[in-house]
Order: structure tokens, then C-alpha cells, then sequence
């Protein structure tokens, strides 16, 4: 077991830095070629920091691979202002909009990389839970229209629905009185009208927002998971098996059967479950949590360690719907990035609620998608792609953005900043990536245990 372990981590560096490999060497071509072209020379071109591994010369460019595979950089001939001297070859020898061009191609090229990833993964194929519902709520939309679990949903609006996920945001997001869906129950289409209900709850960003709902689920009472030394593993609760009452009460969706537990009252619980065809009853001591309520009491939370089942499906395009799915998902995955980061600069949003990772969390991620196969390792690779692209762009030297912001002003002034304030812009600039590089870095420990650890070794908290 022990090897094994090892030696998967070992297959997931290699996949790891195959990934860093791919980010890196698009975004420093970028910035190569577009130098190239304009007749800038291009004295470097390095993946990797550190202690140089090996080079090659070609071409009057030096090609080096170094120890730490944690990003990599092009070196331009005259690429400091202070230290150019005038040679037309120079990157301060031409112009600030040619200069712009060859910072802005970079992330360019990263944008690029992103939309053609999703344009493989949408025409390879992709997996994703099921537009199937599995629950209707009680006194909800959806359940005075007549949805049954089981329906599953095609359209809405004459969309087509590509997944809950979308589904769940096409209904949310909506500004219509009315929708039309489009529904495949027992072999046929039928279309339902609904008036969705309007409800404050969290978006994405954690901030309470008026969204719509129908009062649809996707999970019915089929266990998906039992989770690792909890009650339910104890009681011999299995992945399959089906709830059908907790304590003579019958539950027909997940949020009754969550709710029933959660509710219970004594030492134990008593399930029906439906397994292989045959009901069967078992009891369960579920694990008690006290937890803050509402108005700020303590309160009891009940649970017994499980999952819901979820049904998945390949979602798989043609060509030319997949070039306008890559490109929808490259433009809806920008702004979401954009928003997230101005809801984490205005402090509206936290850190954990944004998602935010460094290297070991990416590292996770990329492991994670490449042992379940070429499309998610895809997905993340664009996904990945497309953020690099966002956060080099952003108005801080040393990146992109922070050249970009630069030769703006040179233009708009006729001239360039003095050195001074340059070298302090500079300076700024890089205590902030350090400090966010720091900050990263800790929040990817915290995520993984790594803080607690040291905390409990340390006898601290």
C-alpha cells in the first residue's frame, strides 16, 4: 500500500509538472514569437527557476530547463530601461505599443490554449451529473406544474440543458415572469410552463442575492457514498441502498431524508432501506454536532455519514457547436473569474468562498483530473490556462499587467515615469506577489491539514 501510495505520487509530479510544462511554455511562446517577429532579441527562454539543469543555444537563444518547475520566463535583449542600450534588437528600442504587444501576447496565447481546450473536451465528451430530477419540494413551483422525479429536463427556453449545473444557473439567473421546459418523461417530450419562485439566497460568491428557483433537486434517497469511520459505515449501510423511512416516517427526496435525521430525537435511528429489492432495517446512533442556529443558540445537528447517489452522463458535440460551447465557457469562466476577484478585493467575499489555491491545491486538482481522464484533465488545463491569463494581467509589476500599465502611461504622457518611481512601482510590486505567494502557499497547507498538524505538534490553538 505504502508503495503504491509512492509511487502515485510520483505518476502525479510527472503529471504535474507535464501540466506546468504546457502553461509555461505557451505563455513565455507567446511573448517569444511576438518578440521574434518584431525584431527584439530573445537572449533566454527558460522553463523552470533555480540551478540550471541543462541549455541549448539555437538561433542566438539560450533554451534552459532548471530545478524548480514552478513557471518559467523569456529574457529580452534591453528589457530593463536603465540598462538598454539603444541597439534597435532592444526591447526599449521600439516603440510602447509594439513594446504592449509583445507583454500582451503572452497571456494571449494562454486565452487561446483555454478556448481550444474546451473545444476538445466538448467534442471528446464530457461527464457531468444528470438534468434528471430527483426530488420535487413540497409548496414549491415545480411541484404545482406536476414535475416528477425521474423527469428529466432538455430545455429550458428552448436552450438546451447540458447538465444540472447549467440548468440550476439558466433557472437561477433567469429574468422572465414565466420559463418552458422541456421534459423527457416515460419516452416522451412534454413541455411545462412554471412561475418560478423568487428566494434570497448565497450566489456563487457568497453574497445574498434574489435568485429563482422551482424546487427541484437532482438527488432522490439513494446513498452514493457512506463516508469513512461514521455511523452509517458502522451500521453496514451501503453505496445503493435506498432510505425509504427514518423512523416509520417515509422520505421520498434527500432534503426529507437529511431533514428526518437531522430531526431526530433519541440515541438511535431506525432506517427502512431498499436494497437489492428487499427491505431490510437498520438501526443507526448518528453523530451529534452542536452547532450555532440562526438567532445565535446552540443547537443539536444530527447526521450519519452519507453521500447522495447522483446520476451522471456524457454530454458529446459536433464540431461547430463545440467551437461556440468552447468559446461560451471560456467567456462565462473570465467573468467569474473577474467578479471573483473584485468581490476578494473589496473584501465582500473570503478567500475559502473564492477558491483561491497555490501549488499544492493545483497540484491536487491536476492529479485528481488526470486519473479520471483526458476530457477533465482538458477542462482543468483550460480552466488553468484561462486564469493565468487573468492573473498575469493584472496591474502589478512584475506581471504583464504591470508592464502593460506602464507603457500606458509612457503614451499617454509622451514620456516614460522617472527611473525612481519606476524602481519603486517595481519594488511594491514584488513584496505584493511575495506576500500573496505566502499567503497561498499557507491557505494550501491550512486546506490539507498541514497547519493543524504543526499546531497540535506544537501544542498552539
Amino acid at each position: 500500500m505504502l508503495i503504491e501510495h509512492f509511487f502515485s505520487n510520483i505518476q502525479g509530479t510527472m503529471v504535474f509538472i507535464l501540466f506546468l510544462g504546457i502553461l509555461v511554455t505557451v505563455h513565455e511562446w507567446g511573448h517569444f514569437i511576438t518578440a521574434r517577429r518584431l525584431g527584439v532579441t530573445v537572449e533566454r527562454f527558460s522553463f523552470g527557476f533555480g540551478p540550471k539543469l541543462f541549455s541549448r543555444m539555437h538561433q542566438g537563444t539560450e533554451f534552459l530547463v532548471c530545478l524548480i518547475p514552478l513557471g518559467g520566463y523569456v529574457k529580452l535583449a534591453g528589457d530593463e530601461r536603465t540598462t538598454s542600450k539603444g541597439r534597435p534588437d532592444e526591447l526599449y528600442s521600439k516603440p510602447p505599443g509594439l513594446r504592449a504587444l509583445i507583454v500582451l501576447n503572452g497571456p494571449v496565447v494562454n486565452f487561446i490554449l483555454a478556448y481550444i481546450c474546451f473545444v476538445l473536451v466538448f467534442m471528446i465528451g464530457y461527464q457531468t451529473d444528470s438534468a434528471k430530477v430527483g426530488e420535487v419540494l413540497t409548496g414549491y413551483p415545480a411541484q404545482e406544474a406536476g414535475l416528477q422525479p425521474g423527469d428529466k429536463i432538455l430545455e429550458v427556453d428552448a436552450k438546451p440543458i447540458y447538465g444540472w449545473a447549467k440548468l440550476k444557473m439558466n433557472i437561477a439567473q433567469t429574468t422572465r415572469d414565466q420559463i418552458h421546459l422541456k421534459i423527457l418523461r416515460d419516452g416522451q417530450e412534454i413541455t411545462k410552463t412554471i412561475v418560478p419562485k423568487i428566494i434570497k439566497s448565497k450566489n456563487i460568491f457568497g453574497q445574498m442575492r434574489e435568485q429563482r428557483s422551482i424546487g427541484i433537486t437532482p438527488f432522490n434517497n439513494e446513498i452514493g457514498t457512506v463516508l469513512k469511520n461514521l455511523p452509517a459505515e458502522g451500521a453496514g449501510l451501503r453505496a445503493g441502498d435506498k432510505i425509504i423511512q427514518v423512523d416509520s416516517q417515509e422520505v421520498s427526496g434527500w432534503s426529507g431524508l437529511q431533514k428526518s435525521i437531522a430531526e431526530s430525537k433519541g440515541d438511535r435511528i431506525t432506517l427502512k432501506i431498499l436494497r437489492g429489492g428487499q427491505d431490510i432495517t437498520v438501526a443507526v446512533v448518528p453523530k451529534i454536532d452542536r452547532i450555532k442556529s440562526k438567532i445565535g443558540q446552540p443547537e443539536e445537528f444530527r447526521s450519519i455519514g452519507i453521500t447522495p447517489a447522483s446520476e451522471v452522463e456524457v454530454f458529446q458535440l459536433g464540431f461547430v457547436p463545440s467551437l461556440k460551447k468552447g468559446f461560451q465557457e471560456l467567456i462565462e469562466l473570465t467573468i467569474l473569474t473577474y467578479q471573483s476577484l473584485y468581490y476578494l478585493a473589496t473584501g465582500s467575499m473570503t478567500v475559502e468562498e473564492g477558491g483561491i489555491g497555490g501549488p499544492v491545491i493545483i497540484f491536487t486538482i491536476v492529479k485528481a483530473a488526470a486519473e479520471m481522464g483526458l476530457s477533465p484533465f482538458l477542462y482543468i488545463l483550460a480552466a488553468i490556462s484561462a486564469s493565468l491569463a487573468i492573473f498575469n494581467l493584472l496591474p502589478v509589476i512584475p506581471l504583464d499587467g504591470g508592464h502593460l500599465l506602464l507603457f500606458g502611461i509612457e503614451k499617454i504622457r509622451g514620456r516614460p515615469l522617472s527611473p525612481r518611481m519606476e524602481e519603486n512601482i517595481v519594488r511594491v510590486g514584488f513584496s505584493l506577489l511575495i506576500l500573496l505567494a505566502l499567503f497561498v502557499t499557507y491557505m494550501d497547507f491550512e486546506k490539507i491539514g498541514v497547519i493543524e498538524k504543526i499546531k497540535g505538534l506544537l501544542h498552539l490553538g
